[in-house]
C-alpha cells in the first residue's frame, strides 16, 4: 500500500468516492443517495453601504445544513445591525433551501458567543485549541 497527497480530485477518486459512498450511505442513513442533495453548495453574501462592502458572510449548503465559515464587519461598522442583517439573510436563503440546521465556530470568550446566542444559536461542544491553539465553540440553531 501507498499513501499519496492528491493536489485535486481526479476522476478515479470521484469514481471510487461515487461507487463507495453509494455502498455505505444505505448502512448509515437507511435510503439510497441523492446526490444532488448531497452537493456542496458555497455562497458568499457582502453588505454595502453604497459602493464600499462593510461586511461579509460565506459559508455552505448540503445535506439539510448550511454551515457559516465567516462573518466579518468592517470595525467602524460594528454595533450598527450589519451582522445581524447578514445573518438573516443567511437563515432567509436557509430556508428558502428549505434546510434544516445551520452551524459556525466562534471563538470561546468573544463578543461574538453572545450576538449568536441573540440570534438564538445554542453552545453545542467545545473545540479545544483548534485555530491558533485557541478554544472554540461550535455553535447552532434549528430552523
Amino acid at each position: 500500500m501507498e499513501i499519496i497527497e492528491l493536489k485535486a480530485k481526479t476522476k478515479a477518486l470521484k469514481e471510487f468516492e461515487k461507487t463507495e459512498w453509494g455502498r455505505v450511505h444505505p448502512e448509515h442513513y437507511g435510503h439510497e443517495i441523492d446526490w444532488d442533495f448531497w452537493e456542496k453548495i458555497k455562497f458568499r453574501l457582502a453588505a454595502k453601504d453604497g459602493n464600499k462592502i462593510i461586511g461579509k458572510l460565506t459559508g455552505h449548503y448540503m445535506a439539510g445544513v448550511m454551515y457559516i465559515g465567516e462573518l466579518l464587519v468592517g470595525h467602524d461598522y460594528r454595533g450598527r445591525g450589519v451582522g445581524q442583517a447578514l445573518m438573516a439573510e443567511a437563515e432567509k436563503l436557509a430556508k428558502i433551501k428549505k434546510l434544516h440546521k445551520i452551524y459556525l465556530e466562534t471563538g470561546v470568550g468573544w463578543r461574538a458567543v453572545d450576538f449568536y446566542e441573540k440570534l438564538g444559536y445554542i453552545k453545542e461542544t467545545k473545540l479545544k485549541e483548534l485555530w491558533e491553539k485557541k478554544d472554540f465553540w461550535i455553535m447552532s440553531k434549528s430552523l
